[in-house]
């Protein structure tokens, strides 16, 4: 929620005095990854959580305990390092360091591909739409299987003005070409409502 109030809709993370004296930002404050990044205790606490339901259907599959760690395991690590190497640096933070979690260097060839592109403006699409949409960064078929994918020319439309200068970033965020890009406020119009967070005013109507 903290990472979602912090994002403007060009990914970039805000870093003015107004935002900065709230309890939210102050909550972000401990990680120096300010909620992007996986780090190695969120990573193992995730691969903990997967096992309630995947030891169930792997066992039903016909997979013993250590067969069943052999794939669940190497796909967490995987999954890591795809998050580490695309969150953080979208946002216009550093990459992510082996002490902190699976380092973003291994993959980082990938920001040349497709496959980034898409990742990218399927996240992008996940902040412009509240938070409310386009859920899983790594794996987006399952939003597609789920109902919860929405097209680019469909949130593209809803994507608010975003401060210039005067609106205070962590970082400039790392794109592809050809994303989408949020209309730029000039300087002195700024208002309340543009350095308030799209996931409390632009999440989607109920159907």
């Amino acid at each position: 929620v903290e990472h979602h109030a912090e994002t403007y809709d060009d990914m970039s993370l805000k870093k003015d005095k107004r935002w900065r004296q709230t309890k939210a930002a102050a909550s972000l404050d401990s990680d120096i990854a300010r909620g992007t990044a996986f780090s190695w205790a969120v990573t193992g606490m995730m691969t903990v959580q997967m096992l309630p339901s995947a030891l169930p259907v792997f066992a039903l599959l016909g997979f013993g305990l250590l067969e069943t760690l052999a794939v669940l395991l190497p796909g967490m690590l995987v999954h890591a390092l795809v998050w580490n190497m695309l969150h953080p640096p979208m946002h216009g933070l550093p990459p992510v360091k082996l002490k902190y979690g699976a380092p973003s260097w291994p993959l980082e060839g990938l920001r040349d591909t497709a496959y980034f592109k898409y990742i990218y403006e399927n996240h992008q699409g996940h902040h412009v739409l509240g938070g409310q949409a386009n859920y899983n960064v790594c794996c987006p078929l399952t939003d597609h299987l789920l109902g919860t994918y929405v097209p680019t020319a469909t949130w593209v439309k809803r994507m608010r003005k975003v401060p210039g200068p005067e609106g205070e970033r962590w970082g400039i965020p790392l794109e592809p070409k050809g994303v989408p890009q949020a209309p730029i406020i000039a300087v002195g119009k700024a208002t309340e409502r543009d350095f308030t967070p799209t996931a409390l005013l632009n999440a989607p109507e109920p159907a």
